[in-house]
């Protein structure tokens, strides 16, 4: 494995010299394809007059967009937004859900980069997209029968700017001021001058978080590196002084971030084979799944990213129902408390009816092996 990485390696240099410098690559994310429903003027879709978007809530969708700004928003699929690639628009301060069942493998599961441009903005460069200013930047899974939710939020829109380069194998998940912080975008592998904007010029600390999509498993996955220093600071500037930031930041690329990336999570995946919609809850605080989630659904299938240690530590999860009226504890077959060991992954299923917690039944595994990172990124 270790060689068939370092030849791999060398691969991506010279690629990054000879051919990707500049470019957006958008690998796994096919833009031939073409929105059923949401094509703009389609049958039965009624559009935007004006802009020629559709903005009806298609109930059944497995995509929801909460637009927080203060404007209505055009939102792509894709790495570069086209007039053929929007898949719809969503009003200001509410939540849209979409249709994404056009994707060639959405009954196996699969991801896609979304774009947003305010109405405003597609208005004026409708013609001449590349002239737009792009100011919501996402990762968005989906599968036949599950559910993924993002936000766009007001702080991480305005006149000021970063670029951001991302000279890595994978894409690359900013957030402020600490791994675990609010999600500022989204980069692709490869991807070259992608801007970020704020509502403010403050200096702000930005953690790379990175993703990657499993497509054994048809799940996010992330990896964050364990120094301060892949880190990096800056404030946005506006007009001609905007600054660029890449990341990974070190000159060795990815032999230094092999070195130091770590699973830092546990991956426990819990089945709801009851009758009613309950949360996954480490103590009294609800876990949110990987596909946005703080609630897991009747017959659904959730995986949630629990920080533990890489020797293992008890952590006691429970299974609530009926707005946390039932109560039911994750045990393992000895009745004990589980240890969970980063990087290892877990399975729960949860089966039962009524309001006993004592006529519930949660199983629980444990993997035989920690997940192989290596092998992991290499599979990309």
């Amino acid at each position: 494995m270790k060689r068939v990485l370092k030849y791999s390696l060398l691969f991506l240099a010279a690629s990054l010299v000879l051919g990707f410098a500049g470019c957006d690559l958008d690998w796994g994310n096919t833009q031939e394809e073409t929105p059923g429903q949401e094509t703009p003027g389609g049958d039965n879709n009624p559009i935007d007059d004006d802009a020629g978007v559709s903005f009806v809530d298609h109930p059944n969708g497995t995509l929801s967009i909460t637009n927080g700004a203060s404007e209505d928003m055009v939102i792509f699929y894709g790495q570069t937004p086209a007039n053929n690639t929007i898949l719809g628009g969503v009003r200001a301060g509410t939540t849209r859900n979409f249709d994404v069942s056009f994707r060639s493998d959405f009954g196996v599961g699969g991801w896609m980069i979304l774009r947003g441009i305010k109405l405003s903005e597609y208005r004026t460069n409708r013609n001449s997209l590349s002239n737009a200013k792009i100011e919501y930047s996402a990762m968005a899974t989906y599968r036949e029968g599950q559910r993924f939710s993002t936000a766009i939020q007001s702080d991480y829109m305005g006149d000021y700017a970063i670029r951001v380069n991302n000279v890595g194998r994978l894409g690359v998940e900013l957030r402020k001021n600490s791994p675990d912080g609010e999600k500022i975008g989204y980069v692709p592998a490869l991807a070259q001058n992608n801007y970020y904007y704020f509502n403010s010029s403050n200096q702000m600390t930005i953690f790379p978080v990175f993703v990657y999509y499993d497509n054994v498993s048809k799940t996010v996955n992330t990896l964050r590196a364990t120094s301060m220093l892949e880190s990096q600071s800056v404030g946005p500037r506006a007009g001609t002084s905007i600054p660029t930031v890449r990341f990974p930041n070190d000159n060795d690329s990815w032999n230094a971030i092999l070195g130091t990336l770590v699973s830092p999570v546990a991956y426990v995946t819990v089945q709801n084979n009851t009758n009613q919609g309950g949360q996954v809850e480490r103590g009294t605080t609800p876990l949110i799944s990987q596909n946005g989630y703080d609630s897991l659904n009747s017959g659904e299938i959730s995986t949630f990213e629990v920080t533990a240690t890489s020797t293992g530590v008890s952590i006691m999860l429970n299974i609530t129902f009926y707005g946390g009226d039932v109560t039911i504890p994750v045990k393992t077959v000895d009745g004990e408390t589980p240890v969970f060991i980063n990087g290892y992954d877990y399975t729960i299923t949860v089966e039962g009816a009524g309001g006993d917690a004592a006529s519930y039944i949660v199983t629980f595994e444990q993997s035989e092996n920690a997940r192989d990172l290596e092998a992991q990124i290499e599979a990309l």
